[in-house]
């Protein structure tokens, strides 16, 4: 493994990083600046970078993936399900604490790492990769959102008489599909499906806001880890590691059983371990459980980066 290359990935990350902690830390960005940028990343530049990218893809290239994006969905939503019907089986993690560490354990921050940290290492494949995994990302969060709503309404005060009452399905539901980052590698996909090219003007016009998503992305992770205090116990430590390890096991034995042969399952191999998803720490405060616990783990998992990409990156080989 050619080491200058990786710490060439990775010190770019670590560093817009810190300086986002530090921006944080010293008040720069309000609670709403940051949720702005947070915005900007997730729903506007990082949505508009996959969406190019699959329409990158050739079509026969892309009809080949669908042993890669079963294993994908079996990895993201059955892991999810598995982790969630387990950890509510425990007395201290029943409730919405289970669906927190479910959704921490099945979700990775693929979205926010995956082209500052595999594009330099493994090159032109980074964007399909990136767009196939976010999109199994988000057949998993509205699920975990539904449940969190049904939980959330079973704890909610009965409302007042002739006032209407949400129903968590459809809330969950119009989530996940008002995202972004669903539909924009669905239209890239629909776009190389049909045999159809994007013109050059108007792919340089989704490349030019797509640009800003590694660096504004890892900068608005590192203002959420500021807004929140680090707590360090051993249920932190724990489900930090299984956070980087346990959907990357899992994957890799669906590789195999499956026989994916796919240029994009070594990049996907490494999403896997990326560190947990910051749209768990944001679910975490709204629904007011492991609120510091989350945050933590997104802290240790985030610096574990310097570990597991080397070692996924020599376990795919």
């Amino acid at each position: 493994m050619n080491i200058g290359g990786l710490l060439g990935a990775l010190i770019p990350v670590f560093f817009v990083l810190a300086l986002g902690y530090a921006a944080g830390k010293r008040n720069a960005f309000d609670a709403d600046q940051s949720a702005g940028l947070s915005k900007l990343a997730l729903n506007f530049a990082l949505p508009a970078s996959l969406f190019v990218s699959m329409t990158e893809i050739r079509r026969d290239l892309l009809l080949q993936q669908g042993p890669l994006v079963l294993a994908l969905i079996i990895a993201h939503v059955g892991l999810f399900l598995a982790a969630w019907l387990l950890l509510r089986l425990m007395k201290s993690l029943r409730g919405t604490a289970s669906l927190i560490y479910a959704l921490a354990l099945a979700t990775s921050a693929t979205p926010v790492f995956g082209f500052a940290v595999l594009e330099p290492l493994l090159g032109p494949t980074t964007g399909g990769t990136v767009g196939l995994v976010a999109l199994t990302i988000n057949l998993t969060v509205p699920l975990a959102v539904v449940l969190l709503e049904m939980d959330a309404a079973g704890k909610r005060v009965e409302p007042a008489a002739g006032a209407s009452k949400p129903n968590p399905v459809l809330t969950g539901l119009s989530a996940g599909l008002r995202s972004p980052l669903l539909w924009g590698p669905i239209l890239g996909i629909t776009i190389t499906l049909t045999g159809h090219h994007l013109p050059a003007q108007v792919a340089g016009c989704f490349d030019l806001i797509g640009s800003a998503t590694s660096g504004v992305a890892v900068f608005a992770v590192g203002l959420v880890l500021a807004a929140h205090p680090v707590r360090l116990s051993s249920g932190v430590f724990v489900g930090s590691i299984a956070r980087v390890s346990v959907q990357s096991a899992l994957f890799f034995a669906l590789l195999h059983l499956l026989h994916v042969v796919s240029p994009f399952a070594r990049e996907a191999l490494v999403c896997c371990s990326f560190p947990l998803a910051t749209v768990v720490v944001l679910f975490a405060a709204h629904y007011k459980a492991a609120e510091a616990e989350s945050a933590s783990m997104l802290l240790i998992s985030t610096l574990l980066l310097a570990v597991t990409v080397p070692a996924m990156i020599w376990l795919s080989k």
